[in-house]
């Protein structure tokens, strides 16, 4: 079947602590995409149990006994999503915070200045196009550098 979360990948990028720098062992793999993407993800992920999460509006599935968050965003938000990971990076490599409701704070408070920026300023094929970028932009090697995921 090939390695799920690479082919997730295909529509999206992850986010999350595994993009951040501070996953631990148990930590989950989180991947935003558009939500005009929602049907090649379900065809991914066909076969596996669907859980609704709490976590943002997505839900989740569980291969080989570790979570993958699926977030499916709005067009306009997923290019906030995608600065607001790489600034988290960043962030928290000069601040050094590890508490989850932290991160989760200050994530939330960087997305939504970016939304601020840029929601809403193009018309939807553009965010299309702009998504496409970024998900064929490399980024995908960069964030999963120096991780073995089990999947």
């Amino acid at each position: 079947m090939g390695n799920i979360v690479e082919r997730l990948l295909d529509y999206g990028f992850i986010t999350g602590s595994q993009a951040f720098g501070t996953a631990r062992e148990d930590s989950d793999t989180d991947i935003v995409y558009p939500i005009y993407y929602s049907q090649q993800v379900a065809k991914i992920i066909e076969g596996h149990d669907i859980a609704k999460s709490d976590y943002f509006s997505g839900y989740y599935i569980s291969v080989d006994g570790k979570q993958i968050n699926l977030i499916p965003v709005h067009p306009h938000e997923f290019l906030p999503w995608y600065l607001a990971t790489l600034a988290m990076r960043e962030t928290l490599k000069i601040s050094g915070i590890i508490d989850p409701i932290k991160k989760y704070a200050i994530f939330q408070g960087i997305v939504c200045l970016y939304k601020g920026m840029v929601e809403e300023k193009h018309d939807i094929k553009s965010y299309e196009i702009i998504a496409k970028t970024i998900i064929n932009n490399g980024e995908r090697s960069d964030m999963l550098a120096d991780k073995e995921l089990p999947f």
